[in-house]
């Protein structure tokens, strides 16, 4: 294997080449990169053909890819060139189902300090992702087996891979999938974003059942699922579960992030409304989400002067601190 040094300065050398030649000399460039023993040259190239969709390095890639699958913890250590070849195809739109489908299931333990991790991980969410967008029949089939795989990572992996299937069937299964919970709350969150992804109104009332569970995590992650899905029936939802609960927390504060995320007029105004009316710490929360707005001239008028009706230090603070004044030409 060539010294770390004399890899960087050839990976150095390929990337200079590629910024100035003719795509012909690229494509060719790449294509022997693609052949080379070290897995850092072999993932530069991935990226490469996967940045500048040369879809010509599609055979190539897949020969790179199973060269690696020889003695895969020694040559392929954290499966740097078999992830970034993974990445690339699913960035070429290859529509070779096989391939990914074998990707699903590829597992690489490699030893850690007391056992052995898993570095195939990434590489399965990349393979879950392109089998999706293939045109096999059975890919949702095969997705659901990634949907209980041992890593929390590829089951969240799965979650948005099968929102990009076909659209009931895909909601079947992620309703399923959140009803029967998940060890990791990540996993049910993803699920229920992957189900408002998918079924869009259609799910929100299911979605806002979470809202209310045994679990503030799960509560936390169905709010921001509603935030985040930006439709109009998820922010009454969000503002709803507000007003039932008439003593504020850390769970209710949550609500107020998932309205910023929500990103709408109708979101602003209510955040706007929290800091005029509600209790300080929630107040204080409210202007610490809407600090990501500092450059709406607007609402940063309307916020002001809400802070200086209300005439009280700590928010002004607060304010001060999510709205700092900007020096002219900075």
């Amino acid at each position: 294997m060539a010294p770390r040094r004399d890899i960087r300065d050839q990976i150095d050398a390929f990337r200079s080449l590629c910024d100035r030649e003719t795509p012909e000399r690229v494509l060719a460039a790449a294509r022997e990169a693609l052949t080379h023993r070290h897995r850092l040259m072999v993932a530069k190239a991935a990226e490469l053909a996967g940045d500048r969709l040369i879809y010509a390095l599609e055979p190539d890639l897949i020969a790179a890819y199973r060269h690696f699958l020889e003695d895969p913890a020694k040559r392929d250590p954290g499966c740097t060139a078999k992830g970034a070849i993974a990445r690339a195809l699913v960035a070429l739109d290859s529509q070779d189902a096989g391939f990914f489908i074998d990707g699903i299931r590829y597992r690489q333990p490699e030893p850690v300090w007391g056992g052995s991790v898993d570095t195939a991980v990434d590489l399965r969410v990349s393979c879950a992702i392109g089998l999706a967008a293939t045109s096999d029949p059975r890919a949702l089939i095969h997705l659901v087996g990634l949907l209980h795989d041992p890593e929390p990572h590829a089951r969240s992996g799965a979650a948005r891979a099968i929102a990009c299937t076909q659209p009931l069937a895909a909601e079947a299964v992620l309703r399923s999938k959140a009803l029967g919970g998940d060890p990791e709350p990540e996993v049910t969150g993803d699920c229920l974003a992957a189900l408002l992804q998918v079924a869009g109104e259609d799910a929100l009332d299911f979605v806002g059942g979470f809202l209310v569970t045994p679990s503030m995590e799960i509560n936390g992650l169905a709010a921001l699922a509603l935030g985040e899905s930006r439709l109009d029936g998820a922010l009454d939802l969000l503002r709803a579960r507000w007003e039932a609960e008439p003593f504020k927390r850390g769970a209710e504060h949550l609500l107020l992030r998932a309205a910023a995320l929500h990103r709408s007029e109708a979101a602003l105004d209510w955040l706007v409304s929290v800091v005029a009316d509600a209790d300080r710490a929630s107040a204080e929360v409210a202007i610490a989400e809407l600090g990501a707005y500092r450059n709406n001239a607007r609402l940063r008028a309307r916020l002001g002067a809400v802070i200086a009706e209300r005439d009280d230090p700590r928010l002004g603070a607060a304010y001060a601190k999510a709205f700092p004044i900007t020096p002219p030409g900075a």
